[in-house]
């Protein structure tokens, strides 16, 4: 029992301080102060984890699709379906036990990334001893790209967290034989995939463990397929539903062969650029030693045959799936990489030149060259860039006249995502109805492919915007020339068109790729004698679900919201919700 207490007073004064470690990277590259926009995806995360909240927590439990529907209608960067459930159950039970609000999520992400390199460390600790694992588990942390995305609300961190365990428990079903390891890589795996497509990825570890450790009377065996069984009881339905939607985000629909030659050059290229040159060394030097040299014997151990095939099958996996090429793909290999590092050290110190030199000499000798070599090659603190639409929005929600506004956002993708997951997060929800224009003047596929304007002229626009009851537009004018859309430039000129019917409310600084731009951000207002009330708005996602939505627009009053407050008193609450949010952000 006395091992048992100091096994888990370890294990959690390890996480605290891999938590501690990680809070404070986050803080020093910014990202409690910058809003969800450090990658287009960022802000969908955010507002369908938020969505999936307020369902659970609505007391009126309507269909789910029709919720879903009315809820892209207020805030449309809803995802759900074009990516699987798991993390927005997550996100939303976190939550519901702390807070919706910026600095609670992304101690969502600071606590799944610490548990990440709490099961690197504990995976390393008995074999390698507590500097080494503790070691590792600290350089996952600083890793670049791992600080960058731990730093955001994307779905990379619970990927690699799901993967590594479902590696580990094939790893542990190959050395024992015993179905519950089987049983428990295949609920690992089914968690990955129900997070994010990229986890079936996970289907090539089997097999590829199977040729390095050599056990191919595995296939054999029963329990060797119960994970097949159980991932396709628990996302074959779901992918069967949805593929549809996952493939309008993919670079292209069909697999080539010119993508997967170009693939695997591009990912065998990151791997050595995300660790550099003298880690990618001693992580071959630790393959060959758990991999390459016993297979000419009787094959690699389970364990370490189970983690060879990780970096493997997600490289063939993204090489096969046009989903793109993106570095953020692999950092579900990044924990298997640096078990094969460790592994690399360990025969590096055991080469008979080191055998004359203490244990402790060696291991401080080892770290302090991987730190100078690290530090020179790798070591950087992403920053993580403050926008500016947040000030935007708290100003809009200040402003009663602005109560029942629908308003129209023109920016990038980054930019829309910012602007509606602030919207989202400020007020009560269901609020204002917020419009995309790359969504209503344009239209294409996710991915942004097949791109077309709805509206051609200024005319137009200006017709259009007026049926759909838009009284407040909001332009990024911070966009570079080269990434200004069609429709966001002829926004523009349609506001300069007709000066007698909009009157500038405000502007404000962003924040772009820390260049500041004062007047980045212009709030446009349609003058009250333009103004007309339209009974629904349609909302083209044939696209995406197959389906046009009509949302009723209705006038949304502040009795509607809270029936018992007067406006002099929602006044008063706005302001003190504006403070509390200034507070936390």
């Amino acid at each position: 029992m006395t091992e048992i207490k100091k096994l888990m007073l370890e294990t959690l004064s390890v996480f605290i301080l891999l938590f501690l470690t990680q809070t404070l990277l986050q803080w020093s590259s910014g990202a409690f102060s910058s809003e969800f926009g450090a990658y287009p995806d960022e802000a969908a995360h955010y507002v369908t984890g938020l969505m999936v909240r307020d369902y659970v927590s609505d007391t009126k439990w309507e269909s789910p699709m029709t919720y879903a529907e009315n809820y892209y209608a207020h805030y449309p960067k809803v995802a759900f379906g074009h990516w699987p459930p798991v993390f927005y159950v997550i996100q939303s039970v976190w939550m519901l036990l702390f807070s919706h609000l910026r600095i609670s999520l992304l101690f969502l992400m600071i606590f799944l990334t610490a548990l990440l390199a709490l099961t690197v460390y504990l995976s390393l600790r008995k074999a390698f001893g507590y500097p080494a694992a503790f070691g590792a588990a600290i350089l996952l942390l600083i890793f670049p790209l791992v600080q960058k995305y731990s730093g955001m609300i994307m779905a990379e961190i619970p990927v690699a967290l799901f993967s590594f365990w479902a590696v580990l428990c094939f790893g542990m079903f190959m050395e024992t034989e015993k179905p519950l390891w089987s049983a428990g890589f295949g609920i690992c795996a089914a968690l990955t995939i129900l997070t994010k497509g990229n986890g079936w990825a996970l289907g090539f570890v089997p097999i590829l463990a199977v040729c390095f450790s050599r056990r191919f009377y595995l296939l054999k065996s029963l329990s060797f397929w119960y994970p097949a069984a159980i991932v396709a009881v628990c996302c074959g339905p779901w992918y069967a539903f949805t593929l549809n939607m996952v493939k309008n985000g993919w670079q292209s629909e069909t697999p080539s062969l010119n993508f997967t030659v170009t693939a695997l050059g591009f990912f065998s290229y990151e791997f050595v650029k995300i660790v550099g040159w003298g880690l990618s060394l001693l992580i071959a030097l630790g393959f060959v030693k758990k991999i390459i040299l016993p297979f000419r014997d009787r094959g690699a151990e389970g364990k370490w045959a189970a983690l060879g095939a990780l970096p493997l099958s997600v490289c063939i996996f993204h090489a096969l799936v046009p989903a793109g090429m993106e570095d953020r793909h692999l950092i579900t290999a990044i924990p298997a990489l640096l078990m094969f590092l460790a592994a690399g050290i360990g025969y590096l110190c055991d080469l008979s030149y080191f055998q004359m030199i203490a244990y402790k000499r060696k291991a401080v000798i080892v770290m302090l060259s991987l730190a100078i070599v690290f530090s020179y090659e790798t070591c950087t603190i992403p920053g993580k860039a403050w926008y500016g639409f947040g000030s935007v929005v708290r100003d809009l929600l200040s402003k009663p006249e602005f109560h029942d506004s629908v308003m129209l956002v023109s920016s990038d993708e980054r930019g829309e995502g910012m602007f509606i997951s602030e919207f989202a997060m400020q007020e009560p929800r269901p609020g204002h109805i917020v419009l995309r224009a790359s969504k209503m003047l344009a239209s294409s596929r996710w991915s942004g492919a097949q791109y077309k304007l709805l509206c051609c002229t200024p005319e137009n626009i200006m017709n259009y915007i007026k049926e759909i009851s838009v009284e407040v537009v909001v332009i990024d004018e911070s966009l570079p020339e080269g990434s200004r859309l069609a429709h966001h430039t002829l926004l523009e000129e349609t506001i300069k068109c007709y000066p007698r019917r909009w009157e500038l409310s405000g502007d404000y600084p962003v924040t772009r790729k820390g260049v500041l731009y004062e007047n980045g951000i212009k709030v446009y207002r349609l003058k009250r004698a333009e103004k007309q009330r339209a009974d629904k708005i349609r909302i083209d996602l044939t696209g995406i679900i197959g389906k046009i939505l009509e949302i009723k627009t209705g006038s949304r009053k502040v009795s509607e919201v809270f029936p018992n407050l007067s406006d002099e008193r929602w006044a008063l609450l706005t302001e003190a919700r504006k403070q509390a949010l200034t507070f936390f952000r």
